[in-house]
């Protein structure tokens, strides 16, 4: 299971304020941190706010001098596109949703510049957290995938955990999420293609309902179902030892079991 670093995110003030003001050492030391710690690619999530945006190409060449690991770049690059070009290696674009029409155009962006791409199975008609819904979706992705010729093995699905919102499941679970229907969907979505599907999705998300004391502990219970269940990549925390070191337990099983 690959690990991806999410410290570059939107929602992190430190990363923030270091892109607000250019700072390359501070982002450097962000990247390498995460690196060190076991990262082996670290997400870029900017948000759509165009100011920060704007800056992608600055923050893809900063991070890669300091750091020799690809990027996920969060879907705002199909309007900043220089950020594809400047990027070494096999680039991904993170986080596209399923909506038929700006799918075809991502695909189209992704495979002009050889970009790998992470496609949410939410669309403004469906938000699936059932099994049933998020194979709907995902068949339909495949199908304007095979439709404009993108490539499988440069897609992944995924899932999108999210807490849920429905105020009788905060008496019976604080609102967490379906584990069970999320691990039935990650099995199911990689067996609906030869070879097999891949699958990724945000391991914070599952917790943002906890209080922050807790969510750690959370993480380090849900990684090893997650993996279990076939998934093959995880955007979390990798500054958190804790889940780091559960996270290592999933690498090599082989090893542990000896």
């Amino acid at each position: 299971m690959k690990i991806i670093g999410e410290a570059m995110h939107i929602l992190n003030q430190d990363f923030v304020q270091a892109l607000e003001s250019l700072n390359r050492e501070a982002v450097t030391r962000m990247a390498q941190e995460q690196v060190k710690a076991g990262a082996e690619a670290l997400d870029v999530n900017l948000g759509q706010v165009r100011q920060l945006s704007e800056l992608t190409p600055w923050l893809v060449e900063t991070v890669q001098e300091a750091a020799d690991v690809p990027l996920l770049l969060s879907s705002h690059v199909l309007q900043q596109q220089r950020a594809l070009e400047v990027h070494k290696g096999r680039a991904t674009i993170n986080a596209v949703t399923a909506d038929p029409d700006d799918l075809r155009r991502a695909m189209e962006i992704a495979g002009r510049f050889q970009a790998d791409l992470v496609v949410l199975l939410v669309s403004s008609q469906l938000t699936p957290s059932d099994v049933e819904g998020r194979l709907l979706l995902a068949t339909q992705v495949l199908d304007i995938a095979t439709e404009v010729g993108f490539p499988l093995q440069q897609l992944a699905l995924d899932p999108v955990i999210a807490c849920r919102t429905d105020p009788h499941t905060w008496t019976l679970s604080a609102g967490l999420p379906d584990i069970d229907t999320l691990l039935h969907s990650i099995q199911l979505l990689g067996e609906l293609a030869e070879p097999r599907l891949s699958t990724l999705t945000g391991l914070s998300n599952a917790s943002i309902c906890l209080p922050k004391g807790q969510r750690s502990a959370f993480h380090c219970r849900l990684l090893p179902l997650l993996a279990e269940a076939g998934l093959d990549a995880v955007i979390m925390n990798c500054r958190d030892r804790k889940l780091m070191e559960v996270a290592k337990k999933q690498e090599y099983p082989q090893a542990m079991a000896a």
